[in-house]
């Protein structure tokens, strides 16, 4: 009897098991619906996770509104929340103080530092921010991505900054912004014409040679970031500038302005008697004032001075025991066509032959003056940023299909060497012009002249709008000596030394693919790829469409002619498509 009711137990037991998963099963409702991240405009609001402390976050991270904060402490000051050095310099740290290691300690200081200041603020009954986990660790913060832009501090700014230092100290001061490290003495030290960015010594994911890898080891081991270092220098220096804009009277403010800008800029419109702080436009001190987001570009800073350190406007690049001859480089010209120092100067701002020898040395990383200068996949070598210039759409027509690299030594190609080793020749070569050329109007392409009219290729107007790219450009106007170079850009195998006339596409280029060559491009498509190709390269909207370039032979029958057409497709695309669309 006892075993039939244990095992009558053990039965029903085990169907309840069972009813059990199978409920769980079918019981699952649809999952929640993968949430996306939401970008939101950064207004002055930080957001507050430290996934790099705390990993994957147990709670939505806090979005922080700084600006608000700012406002309620106006009076109190920036010290309220964070610490201040020996100096009293304002350190942009939060919290104050961290007590102990790990997550855990962190978590408390920022829960000690925010909740008990919101409920003292309670206790005195003022207005305060909440005191519970759901109130700052909102459920639609969860996704929210605040990106904030990167501040730029270009040739305007740094300009503008040096014309303020001298007002305010009555010299050229540099040692106010710029300094270094002495690593013997443990000591900052500030020596005119030495002068570095910030990022020199405080880019501390960037490997550097041996003269600044000592001084970066510092810096990383004090946590000093360009961008804490950044926040501190500047943030300190407008605080305590700020203040002598304040205290400018109200019809010296009025004399400044008068005429400039409108009264509403600066006077609110409901209450003219109210107007914004002159900070608002004046040494900024808000996150957004910097973060804008917008770049002025090389055009606009065209005319802005560059800092001086006595570098010559043109110069001869001579190295010592080299083979080859100077190469003139007009450094002023250079300047104005980039928008930092350091796009070239990538370690220092000294010479590249003070890094980079012949042979090679440490300060330089083991790369020669030959590499340093023509490395074509380095930017800041010279061939490379070249490359990459001639990798714009007013360039890319031609030079997208002309591989100026030796692919053996990854340098360029030997014959055009002499465009840049010309010695003490500093002068700049004469814009182009072909007047006196005997340059076609037209040319007729009658390859298609069975299924279509030829086809008219307008070949002056071509070249006349070549020319006039290579012209606006100083760099194109250098390299481009001869109308001949603007010619290779489509008679590319064109040797005038050994030629009565310019060769025509057909001389090079069979009409049916050669079956022993399969390298060797169709005649059909070296028309194709030069011509659409070009348009392609250069955004030219034009003569993408057959009918723009072909008209269709009436006499024709046109069932054949699309059926050709179709073969003639159909072959480029699996015989051809590499080299007509080269990626």
């Amino acid at each position: 009897m006892s075993r039939k009711l244990l095992f009558l137990f053990i039965s029903v037991l085990y169907l309840i098991l069972i009813a059990s998963g199978l409920t769980l099963v079918y019981s699952v409702g649809n999952p929640e619906p993968v949430q996306k991240p939401v970008s939101a405009a950064h207004d002055n609001k930080i957001r507050i996770a430290h996934t790099e402390i705390f990993g994957k976050l147990q709670r939505p991270q806090v979005v922080f509104d700084h600006k608000k904060h700012e406002e309620a402490y106006k009076k109190e000051g920036c010290s309220t929340c964070h610490p201040v050095d020996s100096k009293n310099k304002l350190i942009f740290n939060f919290p104050k103080t961290i007590k102990g290691k790990g997550k855990k300690a962190v978590m408390k200081a920022f829960h000690d530092e925010c909740i008990e200041c919101h409920k003292k603020s309670g206790a005195e009954n003022k207005k305060t921010g909440p005191v519970t986990c759901n109130n700052c660790h909102k459920k639609e913060f969860a996704m929210l991505k605040k990106p904030i832009p990167q501040a730029e501090f270009d040739f305007y700014d740094h300009n503008k900054h040096v014309k303020i230092m001298k007002e305010k100290f009555g010299k050229d001061d540099c040692g106010q912004c710029h300094h270094t490290y002495d690593v013997k003495d443990q000591k900052l030290y500030s020596k005119k014409g030495t002068e570095e960015s910030c990022s020199s010594c405080h880019d501390l994911d960037k490997k550097r040679g041996p003269e600044l890898a000592a001084i970066t080891k510092v810096a990383a081991s004090k946590g000093l970031s360009v961008r804490k270092i950044s926040h501190q220098q500047c943030l300190n220096c407008h605080l305590e500038c700020k203040d002598s804009y304040m205290n400018v009277g109200s019809q010296d403010v009025h004399k400044i302005h008068n005429e400039k800008i409108a009264c509403n800029s600066c006077h609110i419109a409901d209450d003219y008697r109210q107007a914004v702080s002159c900070t608002e436009c004046h040494i900024p001190t808000d996150c957004s004032k910097c973060h804008t987001g917008k770049y002025r570009t090389t055009a606009e800073l065209n005319n802005v001075a560059r800092p001086d350190r006595g570098q010559r406007a043109i110069s001869l690049i001579d190295i010592e025991n080299s083979s080859m001859r100077e190469v003139p480089f007009n450094h002023q010209s250079h300047e104005k066509s980039v928008k930092s120092c350091r796009t070239c100067h990538h370690e220092t701002l000294k010479s590249c032959k003070a890094c980079h020898s012949l042979t090679g040395k440490p300060e330089g990383k083991g790369i020669n003056v030959a590499n340093a200068y023509h490395r074509m996949l380095a930017e800041q070598s010279c061939t490379g940023c070249h490359n990459k210039m001639k990798a714009q759409k007013e360039c890319a027509g031609c030079h997208y299909y002309i591989s100026a690299m030796d692919v053996g030594t990854m340098n360029p190609k030997k014959n055009n060497c002499s465009s840049c080793h010309a010695g003490k020749q500093i002068a700049m070569p004469k814009p182009l012009s072909y007047a006196g050329n005997n340059i076609k109007e037209e040319v007729e392409i009658k390859v298609l002249q069975k299924e279509f009219e030829p086809s008219k290729f307008p070949h002056r107007d071509v070249l006349n709008k070549l020319v006039k790219v290579s012209n606006d450009s100083k760099l194109a106007t250098y390299f481009h000596r001869d109308i001949q170079t603007l010619c290779n850009g489509c008679h590319h195998q064109s040797n005038t030394s050994a030629e009565l006339q310019m060769p025509r596409c057909g001389n090079c280029h069979m009409v049916d693919y050669d079956k022993q060559n399969l390298n060797k491009t169709s005649l059909l498509s070296a028309y194709h790829r030069q011509c659409q190709g070009c348009h392609e390269k250069m955004d030219i909207s034009k003569g993408r469409k057959c009918s723009e370039c072909h008209e269709a032979n009436k006499k024709g029958p046109s069932a054949i002619t699309q059926i050709k057409n179709r073969n003639v497709v159909r072959q480029n695309t699996t015989s051809m498509l590499n080299v007509w669309h080269p990626k």
